[in-house]
This record gives structure tokens, C-alpha cells and sequence, in this order.
């Protein structure tokens, strides 16, 4: 080893001055790289075996090298193929080396630092890649969705049906309680914004206060479906503290790594994707058919009403779908997109255009995208590589008005307290008058808008330059560098003709949002390989420093009383003005030694990350996270069994303070008639720092049937410390509420991954992929009095959470017996994903189930329809079921549920027990797809198009469930870490089928 680090040193000292030496004579090896089908591969890479001197294939598979005079041998490989080892004997200067599909992803690279990858099946962590293959299947609006039910280890929930996003990826389960829960987001090396930013709905809706603009109940969209999927190249999900490490006091709930497309040297390559389709809702609640006699006894009908409503036999005269009026629009889906790459060895370019408008299911709501992507990746010289990119995206969600209402004008909230023999529906643009409701959703939908306008620019440039490469030591200096930039513009109008504008006698609302945020990052990196002779040993060293600085600032103005209807809040009578700003400036240094022996049959990795933070409470110090991790490939000790590997690897990351934790906010106040500001009561302890997560992960994989089948078993531990945490304070302290740090979380978990070929044939090939997750936690210490999250403040009766000790902090509390207990976990009790492909001759079929065993959901949407006594399956009072002595007999609620009793009976169990907690097991078809490619010879009169392929898709077109409610999937709070599963009349979930078209030429 000493030898090791000395030459290690000298080749530091050497660095300005060394320049590669001549070598022996050289000769010119040109050749092709082909497929198992004999289609060329273009962008594989062709090295001199032991070297990192390489080049790539053009369009045509071709390449031509320098080798030196004698025997040679080249490494060719590529993703989504087998790497092969070429000999070229000193007298050939031509091969042809034809490449095997990777079908299980063996060979790909995968995360293990800042500037370091290494191959999968040497990697000691189990880390997640999604091809964009895998992404492309069935079309999807954002790439969470698209995502859902292909990683082990993440559970991805969207928040409700609403278009243009709102998700939660959780990973691993829980890691915080009160701080940041989203995974962190690389595109391309930069750290990109996951903001959720509140448009102002709840200024209508009253969910949260009633006179704030914006409220966490808002639906908002995550930033992060931005990312248009068409761009993507693939996925990589860095699921553990022990592998997410390497990004210090941000990656407590995993890394989410995104490689975007990049060019191919050889000619233009054009690639159009053409889709169409139709959007529909998945699944509806219904309403329940009234009589005349229950209407007059129930809805307290006068007698003109009842005139009005029923026939003399008591039958209504007409009944109507007021939840269709709303949500039964079939609405048409589009999308195209368009590429281009192409270059030379020196010069590579990506270019992609994308335009996309998807309507929604209800009036005025719909998600529109347009997008360009640009990636240049040129050679300067032999030893500078500089690769440049931008993501322009241009999106609007119309996300119409739904989630809870505290005002009865949302969609379901007004439609649940509506009969079905009330005509919701206008004719001519005019609308009924609701009755029974304080607004008519068809008429709310159909007048008013509830826009969401994003403009973002993602940049980046990436720099590699060969320092110098003398023997086995080759030194690299790797830099990067980003800019996520978006600007979020909500617009929220509601104009003085609706129902509901009338009742606070100022008519007509409009909210104006507006939000900025700027994300600076980069990195610097040295990365020193010592690989000598014969490829038993290698030795990488990498160090670096990193540095980010995010500004987020968010205004909003709302208006009451529109003078002659003007949309601008601003000229409103009366306002409402809100506004904050956040700046968070982070450094990092990095260091970390990866070994690889043996043949590549050891991997032996150890790193430490050292991080600060402007949100910590001492912003100067640094906080410290190691990782060591070790993996050892046995071979093929038996027989069908090409490989074992062991592996183990333990870790450490943080989960910053957030920015409002850490300062005190300030208020302008009115003091004896003087302007003023105030703090509002809150601050951070003198010591706040970032929540710890540390994990110990084991697993071990194995490679079967000359690499037809990979089963991939992975167990970990996870211990949370140093919680973000709030403590009320005495009054004379002059503060209301501190943060601070304390407590700890343990969590256990087990992740399976099946991947096999069981049939691989020139006709017939079919991939089956299987994925299992099942996680469990338990706050082991809290020092604090047990504590309702905000999702809570409904009560118990209808489920909620409770943080306490020696309990799990995802645990649904309910009365049972008039005593509040725990019904369960919202936390499923498995998730298992379900993936084929089968391919015959030119046909290609491919299909993917979630199964989510377990997981309780409060259904709140059905205590609106309780309330209201318009649920379905509702029994009217006269049927109540009484003892001899006249007492009532409550129907058994695990049989019929609350909503199935009679207002008697009702009376009689409300807190004894919570009747609207549920099982969210489902199983969801989430995609399906049939693609066809088109015959060569049809395609040779089409002139220059070479390839063809006609797909029909179809995305999440089915679901067997019994919850009751819209979508066992659903989280009225947004994307916080604990409180979720709550139902309160969301969007509804909307299934699409699509035709497709894909050319190449």
C-alpha cells in the first residue's frame, strides 16, 4: 500500500509538467459493433483493454482506434448489452464483435460518489435502475407517475387525481416527522427545487384559516413534475443512508439521480413520437334514489318542492348523475415529440421538442406541456471533454377546485349534499340555483379557473479533464456545474355569478400567486485510478468540495369584491396580501477510496462527507457522514447458479432544518398606531442541526442460468436520531414555540427483486419482473408529550395519527367502544410490483400490477355523504331494526358500514367506534401496452424512415379494491412524512388509452 500512496503522491507533483509520452508505433483497427439481431450499435464504447483510451460507434456501429503494433484488446461495451473482450492479433486490423442484450441490466453503471460509478453487479448497495424504456411504456403526465410500482423499496402515492401532479415518494419509509420528507433530485449533476408552493385555493375553500391565501391542504404540485419523462434516459434511486451518503445532510430520504438523453456519433438521426387518446374517470362514488316520503321526512321537502321533484306514486320524475355533470368529460389527450441527434467522435448534439395538452376529466382543468431539450458534448482535444445541456419546460395545470372545504363550494363537497333528483346542469350558459348545497359545482367548474403557469430552465456543464495517465496512474479533474430556475404564477378566479359569491356580500374572488426560486450548485472533483497490468487490482480515490445556494421567494395578493369583474385582485375592495423569502447556502467536501480486487470479485468502499449549513443553528461547523460498504462475488459454486454476491454496507445522511425552523419569521403589525414588526412567536434552539439517519444494509444476490435470471435480497435497519421537533415554551420566555433536536425512530425492512427470461428465443422472449417491499417502524424516544400532526385536526372519530412513544409514527388511532385505540398502520403491510414483457416475432405485449396489501385510509369523503344522506347504499330510518323493548339494533359496521345506518343507529355508535377508517389494499393495472413494429421491406418504400413502431396503451385501466372511497391512493395533506392516507374530496382518478406512433429516420 505504501507503494500505493507514494505513487500516488508523485503523479500529484508531476501534474503541471507531465504530458503523455510517445508510445511504440501504433496501427489503425477499424471495425462494427452489432446486436444479437445484426442491427448496429451506435454510441457503444470501444477501449484498449486495461486503458481508459477509448472512442464510440457512429449511427453505423462503426469505429476506428489506435492500437499499439502488437497483440491488442479492446473492451467494447454498452448500455443495455453484455460488455465484451475483443483480442486483435498484430496481424488484423478489422473486427466485427457482435454484442448480447443485458436484459437484467447487469452491466450498468451505478451511483457510488460525486464522480465515481461502478458496474451493478459489483456494487455493495441495492440501488434501483429504470431505463427509459421501462419509463415509455404507457404515457405519463410526471415522473413519479411514471415510476409507480417498478421500485422496491418506494412507495409513490399521487396526493389526488387532479391534473399536472402532486406526489409523494417515500423511501425506505419514514425519516423525519416534522421536517423535509421528499427525496433529493439530481438531473444531470444538478440539485434541482422539489417545492410544493400553494396556489391560494384555500382562500375559497376555507380548508386550513379561513382568511389565509394559501394553506398545506392546497393540492399543490410538487416541482419535480417539471421533468418531462420523454427526455429521460434513466432512473437511478440511491434507496439507503448507506448509499445515499455521498450527499450528506440532504439525502436522509434517499436520491433520486436523473440522466437525461445525449447525442450518438453519425448522421442525423431523427426520432417522432406522435400519441393520441382520451382521458376518462376511473371510478365514481354514486348517489342514492329517493322516494317522495323519504325526502319530505329526511330533506324536510315542502310540499311545492315535493311537487316539483316527485310523481303522486312517490317516484321521482327524473334522476340525474350530478358527480358525471362534474367529472363524466371524456377528454382528449395529445402528445408529440420530436428529436434529433448526431455528430462526430469530437461532436455529439441531442436536440428534443415536446408538446403535450391533456385535458381533464372535469371543465376548465387540463395539464399542458412544452418543453425543448439541448445537450452539446464536445472533445477538445485528447484530453478535454466538456458536455453542456438545457431543459426548457413550459407547463400549466388547471386543477379546477376539489380537496376540503370548509365553505361547501368544492366539487364533491357540494355534489355529496346534492340529490340525485336535482338537476345540477344549465342549459345556455345559465345554471340552476343549488338548494341543497352552497354552490353548484357544474356551474363552479365551468365559470372558473384555477391555473398553475410554470416556467423552468434547467442547466448544467460538465467538465472532464485528463490530468495525466502515466502507467497504471491516471489522474482526472471532474467539475460541475447548474442552474434550476422556475417561475410559478398560480391564477385563481371566481367571477361574481356563482352561487356561492353571494354569500359573504363581496362577489366575485381572485388570487394571484407568484413564485421564484433559484437553485446555484457545483461541484470540483479529482479522481485518481491506479489500475496496473493484468486487471487484478484497481484503486480509485476521489475528493471534492461542493457548493449550493437556494432563494425561494413567494408573493400573493387575493381580492374580494371584483370592481366590474376585473380579474386582478390588486383593484379588488377588499385585500389580502401574503409573502416570505428563504435563502439556504450549503458546503460540502467529500472524500472516499473505492477498491475493487480480486478480478472485480471484491468492491471494498469508504467515504466520509463533511457538510454545512445556513439553516443549521451554528452555520460555521461541520457535520460528519460516513459510509463504508464491501461486496464479494463467490462465482459459480453451484450448478444452474452463475453467481453469488455478498454484500453489506453501512451509511449515514442528514435531513436539513428547514429555513422557518431555523429563523424567525416577521410580521408587519400596527403598534399604538405606529408601523411595526413583529416575530411570530417561533425560533430555533441555539443547536439545531440536522436529523441523523444512519442504516446498516445486507443483502446477498445471485445470477442464475448463464444469466437468464437475477434474484436480488436486501434487509436493512434504519435508526432516525436528532428528530426536528417543536416544544412550547413558557410566556415569560416571550416566544410561543422552539425547534429543536431530540428523539429516535427505528425501522426495520426487507426488499426483494425477481428479475428472469424464462423463455429467450429468436420469436419469442419473455422478461418477468417481480418486486417486493415491507418496511416497520417505532419511535424508540421521544421527548416531547405525544402529538397530533396536522392531518389530525379532524379528530379521531374519523381516524387519525398520533406521535407517541413506543409506537409507530404511521399508526391510525380511532374509537372502538367508546375508547380511542389503534385500528392499525397506515403503512401497507406489503407492496409487491408485477412487470412482463413478451415479445412474439413483432408484437410486443407488456403489462405492470401493483399489489398494496394493507395500508388504513380515513375515508372523510364518505362522512360528507353521510351528512349529506345521499350515500349509495344509505338505509332510510323507516327500516331500523329495534329489540322487543324498542331499542335499536346497530347493523355490524364491518359488514355494512356507517354510511348504511339509519339516523338512529348513527346516534347510537358515533364514539364508540370510528367508522370511517378503511383497508386501502388494491391492486392496480398500471399499465398495459401492445406494440407493433413494422416490417423493413414496408419501411424501404418509405425512403429514408428506418424503423416504425404502432403502440395502443392504456394507464391505470383498472383497480380491484374495497375502499369505498375514489382512491385508496390519496393525501388530502400533500407530501408531508406523517399524516397522509386522508380522503377528503379529492380529484378523482382518471384511467387514459392512447394510440401511438413512433418513426425513425
Amino acid at each position: 500500500m505504501s507503494k500505493r500512496i507514494l505513487s500516488f503522491v508523485m503523479s500529484l507533483l508531476l501534474i503541471a509538467g507531465s504530458a503523455t509520452g510517445a508510445t511504440a508505433q501504433q496501427r489503425q483497427v477499424t471495425g462494427t459493433v452489432t446486436g444479437a439481431d445484426q442491427a448496429p450499435v451506435a454510441g457503444a464504447s470501444v477501449t484498449i483493454t486495461g486503458t481508459r483510451r477509448g472512442v464510440q460507434t457512429d449511427a453505423g456501429g462503426r469505429f476506428t482506434i489506435p492500437v499499439a503494433a502488437g497483440d491488442a484488446s479492446l473492451t467494447v461495451s454498452r448500455l443495455g448489452y453484455s460488455t465484451r473482450v475483443v483480442a486483435v492479433p498484430a496481424g488484423e486490423s478489422n473486427v466485427a464483435v457482435r454484442l448480447q442484450s443485458d436484459i437484467l441490466n447487469l452491466e450498468a453503471v451505478v451511483v457510488t460518489g460525486t464522480a465515481t460509478t461502478v458496474r451493478r453487479q459489483n456494487a455493495a448497495n441495492a440501488v434501483a435502475v429504470v431505463s427509459r424504456e421501462e419509463l415509455q411504456r404507457a404515457p405519463a403526465p410526471t415522473i413519479e407517475r411514471a415510476l409507480q410500482g417498478k421500485v422496491a423499496g418506494a412507495q409513490i402515492v399521487t396526493n389526488s387525481g387532479a391534473p399536472g401532479g402532486g406526489a409523494q415518494f417515500r423511501i425506505r419509509g419514514i425519516s423525519t416527522l416534522i421536517g423535509n420528507s421528499s427525496p433529493l433530485y439530481v438531473v444531470d449533476g444538478v440539485i434541482i427545487s422539489d417545492a410544493g408552493i400553494a396556489g391560494g385555493q384555500n382562500f375559497v375553500s376555507g380548508a386550513g384559516a379561513r382568511t389565509a391565501i394559501s394553506g398545506v391542504q392546497d393540492n399543490v404540485v410538487n416541482r419535480v413534475a417539471d421533468l418531462n419523462p420523454a427526455d429521460i434516459e434513466s432512473v437511478e434511486v440511491l434507496k439507503g443512508a448507506s448509499a445515499s451518503a455521498v450527499y450528506g445532510s440532504k439525502a436522509a430520504n434517499g436520491v433520486i439521480v436523473i440522466r437525461t438523453r445525449s447525442g450518438r456519433a453519425g448522421a442525423p438521426r431523427f426520432n417522432l413520437t406522435q400519441r393520441f387518446g382520451y382521458a376518462e374517470q376511473a371510478r365514481t362514488i354514486g348517489s342514492r334514489s329517493w322516494t317522495r316520503a323519504e325526502a319530505e321526512e329526511e330533506l324536510h321537502l315542502t310540499t311545492a318542492e315535493l311537487d316539483t321533484y316527485f310523481n303522486a306514486d312517490g317516484s321521482p320524475k327524473a334522476e340525474y348523475d350530478n358527480e358525471a355533470a362534474v367529472f363524466g368529460r371524456r377528454a382528449p389527450q395529445s402528445e408529440t415529440n420530436l428529436s434529433v441527434s448526431g455528430g462526430t467522435e469530437a461532436t455529439r448534439y441531442y436536440v428534443s421538442g415536446t408538446v403535450a395538452d391533456n385535458e381533464g376529466i372535469a371543465a376548465n382543468t387540463g395539464f399542458k406541456r412544452q418543453g425543448l431539450q439541448l445537450r452539446l458534448d464536445q472533445n477538445l482535444g485528447s484530453r478535454l471533454r466538456v458536455g453542456v445541456s438545457a431543459n426548457v419546460n413550459h407547463t400549466v395545470a388547471a386543477r379546477g377546485l376539489t380537496g376540503n372545504d370548509n365553505n361547501g363550494v368544492s366539487y364533491y363537497a357540494a355534489v355529496s349534499f346534492t340529490p340525485s333528483f336535482f338537476n345540477l346542469r344549465g342549459e345556455n350558459g345559465i345554471f340552476p340555483s343549488n338548494p341543497f348545497a352552497p354552490s353548484n359545482p357544474v356551474e363552479t367548474a365551468a365559470l372558473s379557473t384555477n391555473d398553475e403557469d410554470t416556467w423552468r430552465t434547467i442547466s448544467s456543464v460538465n467538465v472532464t479533464y485528463d490530468l495525466f495517465e502515466r502507467g497504471a496512474n491516471r489522474l482526472q479533474f471532474l467539475g460541475n456545474g447548474g442552474v434550476d430556475f422556475f417561475q410559478q404564477r398560480n391564477s385563481l378566479f371566481y367571477p361574481a355569478e356563482l352561487q356561492f359569491e353571494d354569500d359573504d356580500n363581496l362577489p366575485g374572488t381572485a388570487v394571484n400567486t407568484n413564485a421564484n426560486n433559484t437553485n446555484v450548485n457545483g461541484n470540483l472533483n479529482l479522481v485518481h485510478t491506479f489500475d496496473p497490468e493484468g486487471g487484478s487490482f484497481r484503486a480509485t480515490t476521489s475528493v471534492g468540495v461542493q457548493y449550493e445556494d437556494r432563494d425561494l421567494t413567494t408573493n400573493a395578493v387575493a381580492g374580494r369584491y371584483l370592481i366590474g369583474g376585473v380579474r386582478l385582485p390588486e383593484q379588488a375592495a377588499r385585500t389580502t396580501l401574503d409573502g416570505f423569502r428563504t435563502r439556504t447556502r450549503d458546503q460540502g467536501f467529500f472524500g472516499q477510496e473505492e477498491l475493487l480486487m480480486f478480478d472485480e470479485r471484491l468492491t471494498l468502499t469508504g467515504s466520509i462527507r463533511a457538510d454545512r449549513s445556513s439553516n443549521n443553528a451554528d452555520a460555521s461547523q461541520y457535520y460528519l457522514y460516513p459510509k463504508a460498504s464491501a461486496a464479494f462475488r463467490l462465482g459459480d459454486l453451484f450448478p444452474r447458479v452463475d453467481d453469488i454476491k455478498l454484500r453489506a454496507a453501512y451509511g449515514s445522511s442528514g435531513n436539513q432544518p428547514l429555513f422557518n425552523q431555523r429563523f424567525a419569521p416577521l410580521f408587519v403589525s400596527n403598534i399604538e398606531g405606529q408601523p411595526g414588526i413583529q416575530v411570530n412567536g417561533t425560533f430555533g434552539a441555539s443547536d439545531l442541526r440536522p436529523e441523523r439517519t444512519t442504516e446498516l444494509e445486507g443483502g446477498v444476490d445471485f445470477t442464475l442460468f448463464n444469466g437468464n435470471a437475477r434474484l436480488e435480497l436486501t434487509g436493512y435497519r434504519k435508526v432516525v436520531t436528532d428528530f426536528l421537533l417543536s416544544r412550547t415554551l413558557a410566556p415569560s420566555t416571550g416566544f410561543i414555540t422552539q425547534f429543536f433536536n431530540g428523539g429516535e425512530l427505528h425501522a426495520r425492512g426487507f426488499e426483494a427483486l425477481l428479475e428472469a427470461t424464462p423463455v429467450r428465443r429468436d420469436n419469442l422472449t419473455w422478461l418477468t419482473r417481480t418486486t417486493f417491499y415491507r418496511n416497520r417502524h417505532e419511535i424508540t424516544d421521544l421527548p416531547v408529550p405525544a402529538f397530533r400532526p396536522a392531518s389530525s385536526s379532524f379528530g379521531f372519530v374519523y381516524g387519525g395519527y398520533l406521535i407517541q412513544n413506543n409506537e409507530s409514527p404511521t399508526a391510525m388511532l380511532g374509537f372502538k367502544d367508546g375508547e380511542r385505540v389503534i385500528y392499525g398502520d397506515s403503512e401497507p403491510d406489503f407492496l409487491m410490483g408485477f412487470t412482463n414483457d413478451v415479445t412474439v416475432g413483432r408484437f410486443t405485449l407488456s403489462s405492470l400490477v401493483d399489489w398494496s396489501k394493507g395500508g388504513l385510509v380515513a375515508n372523510l369523503t364518505r362522512s360528507y355523504y353521510d351528512d349529506a344522506r345521499t350515500a349509495p347504499d344509505f338505509v332510510a330510518p323507516s327500516s331500523v331494526a329495534r329489540n322487543p323493548d324498542g331499542t335499536v339494533i346497530p347493523r355490524d359496521p364491518n359488514v355494512c358500514g356507517y354510511d348504511c345506518l339509519s339516523g338512529e343507529e348513527r346516534a347510537a355508535v358515533v364514539g364508540a367506534w370510528s367508522p370511517y377508517i378503511e383497508d386501502g389494499s388494491f391492486v392496480k393495472v398500471r399499465e398495459v401496452s401492445l406494440a407493433y413494429d413494422v416490417p423493413s421491406q414496408l419501411l424501404n418504400r418509405a425512403g429514408r424512415v428506418n424503423s416504425a413502431r404502432i403502440t395502443l396503451a392504456a394507464r391505470n385501466p383498472y383497480m380491484w379494491t374495497r375502499y369505498t372511497g375514489l382512491d385508496p391512493e390519496v393525501s388530502n395533506f400533500g407530501n408531508r412524512s406523517v399524516g397522509r392516507n386522508i380522503d377528503v374530496t379529492p380529484f378523482p382518478p382518471s384511467r387514459s388509452f392512447w394510440l401511438g406512433f413512433n418513426v425513425g429516420f
